[in-house]
């Protein structure tokens, strides 16, 4: 069961001004690496970000809803990878931090969690910092009970460089 929806997106628009839209239509490259930036994600290459946000199955994201210089910005993001049938990861959850502690992390977990139960995924996974696991738990996700810790492999720096000068 997907946790509820605990403010209805009306309340974000006339509380923050701010809209939740779904899918990448209308997401600038460069205004997402900014707001990855700004909240201590690496700058993607620009080529290869808009090519995982073609095989990304569900992308949520927050823009500024006023009329002002902010208007349209992304101010918020969350995007989940699946095979559709069997488990989902969620990733790249990044709020604005001039816009932290309003709930739009948690309305943008909310809302993608749903749509992923909704479409019958039975197991998502995530990997957190440690100053967001709290937040995690509260929407109903778990750390694993046999303490099983999330492995990534990675091209070493050589490689990833030699790999660039060839494109």
């Amino acid at each position: 069961r997907p946790p509820p929806i605990s403010r209805p997106d009306s309340d974000f628009e006339a509380q923050l001004g701010v809209q939740f839209v779904e899918g990448r239509e209308g997401i600038l490259i460069t205004e997402l690496n900014e707001l990855f930036e700004k909240v201590g994600f690496p700058r993607r290459d620009p080529d290869r970000l808009r090519v995982a946000l073609e095989n990304t199955y569900h992308i949520i994201w927050v823009r500024a809803a006023r009329q002002s210089r902010l208007a349209r910005q992304i101010i918020g993001f969350a995007r989940a990878t699946s095979d559709g049938v069997l488990s989902a990861t969620v990733w790249d959850v990044a709020v604005n931090p001039g816009w932290q502690r309003s709930g739009l992390g948690r309305a943008l977990m909310e809302r993608l969690t749903k749509k992923l139960v909704e479409d019958g995924i039975p197991t998502i996974t995530l990997y957190a910092e440690p100053q967001v696991v709290g937040l995690y738990e509260k929407l109903g996700y778990v750390r694993d009970p046999d303490g099983i810790r999330g492995m990534a492999f990675q091209r070493r720096k050589k490689e990833k460089a030699s790999l660039l000068t060839r494109a």
